[in-house]
C-alpha cells in the first residue's frame, strides 16, 4: 500500500504536504514536549521496563489527548500512574510552529497508517495519519479546536450530552476570550480565537465579506454559544506556537508524579478469568494495582482489544484468538469527516501566507433546522491545496473546502493478522452511503456561489478546478469521487453503550476502561479533539469516582 501511495504522489507537481507546508523560522523553541521539557515536568522518563516503580494505581495505554488528561487528573489526584508511550518526545521543530503542521504527516512522528483501497473513491488508498509521539495527534494535527453543535452530543446517551460535557470542556481550557457562560478561563489547555488576533489573511476577510453576502451570520465565537455560521478559526496556540495535550496536561501536573515510559509498543491486555490483569509489552506483564486504562485511539484501541480476545468472536477465531469477551461492536461504527479538494482559485496576486494553520475563516453551514447540527463545513485555505488524483495548482492560489460533517458512510477496523505489530485494517468505507455525496454536491455548489462573489473581485482570477465550466450531477459526482479525502477525524469503534458502558467500562471485562475518541458514540459536526478531551476530563472524574 505504501509503494501504491508514493507512485500518485510522484505523479504530482505539488502534493499535499508541500503545498501545505511552510518555511520553519530560525530560533523559535519547540513547544512539543522536547526531552529537556520531560525533565522539568514532574514527569519520570522511563527508557526500559526495569527502571519502572513497583506498584502503580493505574497504568495509561497511550499519551495521547485522552491519556495526558488521564494522567494529569489522577496524578494530581494522588494516584500512582504510569503512562506508556510507543513514540517519544517532540523533537521536530515543525511541531512548534503552526502552518508547518502538514509536514508532521509522514514524519517520523506518525503512525503512516493507510486505508484499505476505498472501493467509492475509484479504488484509492487514503494516508491516515496518527500521532506516534508523546501528545499523540494533538501534536500532529492542523490545532483546530472546536467543540461542534450542541445537537450533535444530545444524540449520545444520558449523561454524555452536551449540558453534561460543557463543565469538563470549560474545565479543560483556558479561551482567549476570556472566561464566561460557554468559556473556560484556566483550564491546562490554551485555545486561541482568531477573532483576538490581527494578523489573519486577507483572503479569509475576503470569505466572511462572501459568505455574509450570502446571508450568513457572523459568529464571533464558533466554539460558545453560537456554533454555526461564519467565523474566525479557534486553535490550540499559547504564545504563538502549538499547545498540545502533552505540554498543557504532563506540562502543568503541579506536585503530582508520573512516570512516562517511552518507546514501548504495547502487545496486548492479559485477561485472566474476566478481569484485565495487565498490559503486555515485549518482556513483561504490567500489572497496576486497580485498572488499566486503554487510551490508544480510534484506530489501536479496537485492534488491542482484538489482539486480546476481546472483540467479535468469529473474526477473533479466525486468527486463532482465544475469544475472552465475544463483544460483536468492536472495531464496528467507525465514522470520519470527509473533505474535498475544493474548489481551487488561481490569485490575480500573491496571497499572505497564514501565520496559523492556513484555514483561518470557517464557515459552519446552519442547518434547515436551525435547532440540529450542520452537515457542511467550509474552509477557506489560503494557498495550493493539492491531492494527486485531482491535479496541480501553482500559487498564487487560494481553494474553498468543503467538508462532510455528519456523515452517514460507516466503516470498520479489523486485525490484519494475530501479530501484535502489524497495523490494524481500516476501511471507513468513504461515499458508501450516497446521502454523503448528495451533500458534498451542495457543498462544491455553495464553495463555487463564494468564491463568486464580489467579495472576491480583487483576489479570483480564474477557477482550476472543478474547472470554469458549469458541471452536471455526472461530473460533479466524479469530481468528489477524485478530490475527496480524509479529514483524519475517526471515531466510534469502541462506543459508549455498544462496547463500553457509560462510566466508560469495557463491557464483560473488569478492570478495564477505554477513554478515547473510539468511545463517541458519534462524530461531533467539528474537529473532534476538543471533545475527545471533554470526554476524557469526565471520564477521570468517573475513574477516581471508582
Amino acid at each position: 500500500m505504501r509503494s501504491d501511495r508514493a507512485s500518485a504522489d510522484a505523479g504530482s507537481q505539488i502534493n499535499r504536504r508541500q503545498a501545505l507546508a511552510g518555511s520553519i523560522a530560525g530560533g523559535l523553541s519547540l513547544s512539543g514536549v522536547t526531552w529537556q521539557a520531560l525533565a522539568q515536568m514532574n514527569v519520570r522518563v522511563i527508557h526500559s521496563a526495569e527502571a519502572l516503580g513497583s506498584i502503580y494505581d493505574y497504568t495509561i495505554v497511550g499519551a495521547g489527548s485522552a491519556g495526558c488528561v488521564l494522567a494529569h487528573r489522577l496524578g494530581r489526584a494522588g494516584r500512582r500512574v504510569l503512562l506508556i508511550e510507543a513514540g517519544g518526545p517532540a523533537t521536530l521543530p515543525a511541531i512548534s510552529i503552526p502552518p508547518d503542521w502538514p509536514k508532521l504527516q509522514g514524519s517520523a512522528v506518525d503512525w503512516d497508517y493507510m486505508t484499505v483501497p476505498q472501493r467509492h473513491l475509484g479504488g484509492r488508498i487514503i494516508p491516515y495519519p496518527r500521532g506516534k509521539v508523546v501528545g499523540g495527534s494533538s501534536t500532529i494535527n492542523a490545532l483546530a479546536y472546536q467543540r461542534g453543535h450542541s445537537a450533535a452530543f444530545n444524540r449520545w446517551p444520558a449523561g454524555w450530552r452536551f449540558a453534561d460535557l460543557l463543565p469538563y470542556f470549560k474545565r479543560a481550557e483556558t479561551f482567549s476570550g476570556g472566561a464566561d457562560a460557554w468559556r473556560g478561563g484556566d483550564g491546562p489547555l490554551h485555545v486561541l480565537s482568531l477573532a483576538d488576533v490581527k494578523d489573519t489573511t486577507p483572503v479569509a476577510a475576503a470569505f466572511i465579506d462572501a459568505a455574509q453576502s450570502l446571508g450568513f451570520p457572523m459568529t464571533h465565537d464558533i466554539g460558545g454559544e453560537h456554533t454555526t455560521g461564519i467565523g474566525w478559526n479557534q486553535l490550540s496556540i499559547k504564545g504563538h506556537v502549538r499547545d498540545d495535550a502533552a505540554t498543557a496536561y504532563l506540562g502543568n501536573l503541579g506536585d503530582a508524579k508520573v512516570d512516562l515510559l517511552l518507546g514501548t509498543q504495547v502487545r496486548g491486555l492479559q485477561i485472566e478469568n474476566g478481569r484485565c490483569a495487565g498490559v503486555l509489552t515485549a518482556d513483561r506483564l504490567l500489572r497496576p494495582e486497580i485498572e488499566t486504562l486503554l487510551c490508544a485511539g480510534s484506530i489501536d484501541s479496537p485492534r488491542l482489544l482484538m489482539l486480546s480476545g476481546v472483540g467479535p468472536a468469529d473474526h477473533l477465531k479466525s486468527y486463532g484468538i482465544r475469544v475472552a469477551a465475544d463483544l460483536a461492536d468492536v472495531g464496528q461504527h467507525l465514522e470520519d469527516h470527509l473533505f474535498l479538494a475544493g474548489v481551487a482559485y488561481s490569485a490575480r496576486r500573491d496571497v499572505p501566507r497564514s501565520h496559523y494553520n492556513h484555514a483561518d475563516a470557517m464557515l459552519y453551514v446552519p442547518n434547515r433546522d436551525p435547532a440540529d447540527s450542520p452537515d457542511l463545513l467550509v474552509m477557506c485555505i489560503s494557498l495550493p491545496f493539492v491531492m494527486p488524483s485531482v491535479g496541480p495548482l501553482a500559487p498564487p492560489a487560494y481553494v474553498l473546502v468543503p467538508c462532510l460533517m455528519r456523515p452517514h458512510s460507516r466503516g470498520t477496523v479489523r486485525l490484519a493478522s494475530a501479530d501484535a505489530s502489524a497495523a490494524a485494517l481500516i476501511d471507513p468505507n468513504y461515499l458508501a452511503d450516497s446521502r454523503d455525496v448528495d451533500v458534498l454536491v451542495e457543498g462544491v455548489k455553495l464553495a463555487r456561489e463564494l468564491g463568486s462573489a464580489a467579495a472576491f473581485a480583487d483576489w479570483r482570477a480564474n477557477e482550476v478546478y472543478p474547472g470554469p465550466h458549469s458541471l452536471g450531477p455526472a461530473e460533479l459526482r466524479s469530481f468528489i469521487s477524485r478530490a475527496a479525502n480524509s479529514f483524519h477525524h475517526p471515531v466510534g469503534t469502541c462506543q459508549i453503550g455498544k462496547v463500553v458502558d457509560d462510566k466508560l467500562r469495557v463491557n464483560g471485562i473488569a478492570a478495564l476502561r477505554v477513554v478515547d475518541a473510539s468511545v463517541l458514540p458519534g462524530i461531533p459536526q467539528a474537529v473532534i479533539n476538543a471533545a475527545t478531551i471533554a470526554v476524557a476530563e469526565r471520564g477521570s472524574d468517573l475513574i477516581l469516582a471508582n
